[in-house]
């Protein structure tokens, strides 16, 4: 075993290839993130109408990144509608270059090390949803590495260059990670490095000029959508609370409390602990090594502290700060503890592998559950062979809007800002003005049916009739019947933590057409 190891771990592109396959089992779990579909129609308007936007011939910028979008329209010329296992296969492998990376500049000399560290970060659960669950983050996970591997480590003037620009294209927010990787860079040369900040300035540029020419704004329309229609969202403006979101976000337990939070403590005064005898110990790691990982440990809190302070709700923001990490701490187990050696390592590996096995379980938990709902919803609406000329209001915007190709009213307004207008002109009744403007084809609530004075859906008792004689309700997905049906071991995780919510589907009587 060791010797079939030891062969894999000295030969590049055997572990990188396995560093992807045992990821594959993620795909029968039939887990994509909802948000992964926006970027995709994005990309499939770009391919057939020349236009980045969402619906036709409207520019909008309705994906937080640009290059991924250009990178997804490329893979769909080739695949055509099959393009989306080998995008998230080339996803992974990107992911997998860029752990290879990190692990030449943690494990210089040590092939053994270097080949664990790059298996074991892979299998981890943020690891696994970065890079296979079809958001932009094994490519940002690629470019942070190339940066760090090329840059700090290779001192090449290229990557300081190069990396900048391709990361602020991928998204605006990396001007955190380009940040603190400035200091690090200052750091260590003791001198400010033109090129870099050339680049930078460059990125920023091209990335806002284009925004501004292309959509007419400076920053990407999703910023400003949630910006307005999440302002109401939570009202919780408790210290306690912002700290619970703070634990819940960096951490893997995903629930609100004070066990969660002091969990989270604990595990980051261990951080603190092993990041401290890393420094210390001058027997392991270079200068350079150390600056790294001080790097990544900075960025990763950085990142956490910001998005969760200012409420960013969604868990694919903290995927990567959460597998530096672990890096971190797979780095302290593999180098530096001296305590029992080989029980800790075993304790360690197996860990890891209970942490893989459980991210499928809960991917899958996930997954049957779009499959029967969503997926559903979308096969039902296809059996009126509709198209673009038709139209639906919803939320979430993803897998809905790609498989039926209708055109988009979304409940936040990240791919239509004309809900943004109505949300602007009438907070209250923002929505059913929106009905009354548009007049969808087909409506689809989340929770409750639509109607009465208060609630999401919220219609003037004066508007209510008039809805009525206009919309019916022509079927119910209710959550607890998919539920009931699952499998046992998914039925006694949704009774542990039920997830989903029932949806109801509104069709426009042809009558009032």
């Amino acid at each position: 075993m060791k010797t079939v190891l030891s062969k894999i771990f000295n030969t590049p592109f055997l572990l990188i290839l396995l560093a992807v396959l045992v990821k594959i089992p993620l795909f029968f779990t039939k887990n994509i993130q909802e948000d992964s579909f926006i970027t995709w129609r994005v990309a499939r308007n770009l391919v057939q109408y020349g236009v980045i936007g969402f619906n036709g011939d409207e520019r909008i910028s309705a994906s937080t990144t640009h290059f991924y979008v250009f990178i997804t329209a490329f893979f769909q010329l080739i695949f055509g509608d099959n393009f989306i296992y080998p995008l998230l296969i080339f996803s992974g492998i990107l992911f997998a270059i860029g752990s290879w990376w990190l692990a030449k500049i943690l494990f210089p000399i040590d092939l053994m090390k270097r080949g664990l560290f790059v298996l074991l970060l892979n299998i981890t659960p943020p690891a696994l949803t970065a890079s296979f669950l079809g958001m932009e983050y094994g490519i940002l996970f690629f470019l942070y590495t190339g940066l760090i591997y090329f840059g700090l480590f290779k001192s090449k003037k290229w990557a300081f260059f190069l990396f900048p620009i391709l990361l602020l294209w991928t998204r605006v927010d990396t001007v955190i990670f380009l940040g603190i990787f400035f200091l690090a860079d200052l750091y260590l040369k003791r001198k400010i490095n033109f090129i870099y900040v050339l680049g930078g300035i460059i990125g920023v540029v091209t990335v806002v000029g284009f925004n501004y020419l292309y959509f007419g704004e400076i920053v990407n329309h999703t910023i400003t959508a949630k910006k307005i229609a999440y302002k109401n969202l939570i009202k919780d403006n408790t210290t306690q609370h912002l700290l619970y979101q703070w634990a819940y976000y960096g951490g893997l337990i995903k629930k609100y409390g004070i066990y969660t939070f002091l969990l989270f403590v604990a595990f980051l005064s261990f951080l603190g602990f092993a990041v401290f005898k890393i420094i210390k110990d001058k027997k392991v790691g270079t200068q350079k090594t150390k600056v790294v990982l001080v790097l990544i440990l900075v960025f990763a809190l950085a990142k956490i502290t910001i998005f969760s302070m200012f409420k960013a709700y969604f868990d694919w923001y903290y995927w990567l700060p959460r597998v530096f990490l672990f890096a971190i701490v797979l780095y302290y187990f593999l180098n530096v503890n001296i305590w029992k050696r080989k029980s800790v390592f075993v304790g360690i590996v197996l860990v890891f592998i209970a942490s893989y096995f459980l991210q499928m379980i809960q991917s899958f938990t996930i997954g049957y559950m779009e499959e029967r709902q969503r997926m559903t919803i979308a096969a039902d609406i296809n059996k009126d062979q509709v198209s673009l000329e038709k139209s639906i209001l919803l939320e979430p915007a993803g897998i809905i809007p790609f498989y039926t190709q209708l055109y988009t009213y979304d409940e936040v307004g990240l791919v239509n800002e004309r809900i943004n207008d109505e949300m602007l002109n009438d907070e209250n009744y923002w929505w059913i003005n929106s009905v009354n403007k548009f007049h969808p084809d087909y409506i689809l609530t989340i929770a409750k049916k639509a109607g009465g004075a208060d609630g999401f859906y919220k219609i003037k008792p004066e508007n209510q009739a008039q809805f009525d004689q206009d919309y019916s309700l022509v079927k119910t997905y209710p959550i607890a019947k998919i539920h009931d049906n699952a499998p046992q071991l998914l039925k006694w995780i949704y009774q542990l933590r039920p997830i989903g919510k029932d949806y109801f589907l509104y069709k426009r009587r042809t009558t009032n057409l």
